[in-house]
């Protein structure tokens, strides 16, 4: 994956009118780790692993951010308007049979364990 530095992110960001929410955030502190991960490592194969996930996570911090931008609604902070929204069209959460609408329930809920974990310190590694 293309290295993106924090200036060519900020630039995209602004560009696009992206808004870095809680989501985005949780995101963008995973790439962070990484970066400090980066910093002590001499492997290149190790360099060449971290590099890899800290691009995973820049780019999908963008696509989240173009997510929450193209629905209005943000994906942590607006989850009880999701999910009284999914219990309204489903009856009950536990019955959602559209794929575009479990993907989301999937994503929001796979960011708050990242959030948990990652204000637990866990090691990026652990988190992945």
């Amino acid at each position: 994956m293309q290295y993106m530095n924090n200036q060519e992110l900020k630039e995209l960001f602004t560009k696009e009118d992206l808004h870095i929410t809680k989501a985005v955030a949780i995101l963008l502190k995973q790439a962070a780790l990484y970066t400090k991960r980066i910093h002590v490592l001499q492997d290149s194969q190790q360099l060449a692993d971290c590099e890899n996930e800290r691009a995973k996570y820049i780019y999908k911090a963008i696509e989240v951010a173009t997510i929450e931008k193209q629905q209005h609604c943000r994906l942590i902070e607006d989850k009880k308007r999701y999910l009284d929204a999914m219990n309204d069209k489903y009856g009950d959460v536990d019955f959602i049979n559209d794929l575009k609408d479990l993907k989301k329930l999937v994503l929001i809920y796979r960011l708050e364990n990242l959030d948990e974990q990652q204000q637990a310190h866990h090691s990026p590694e652990y988190m992945a």
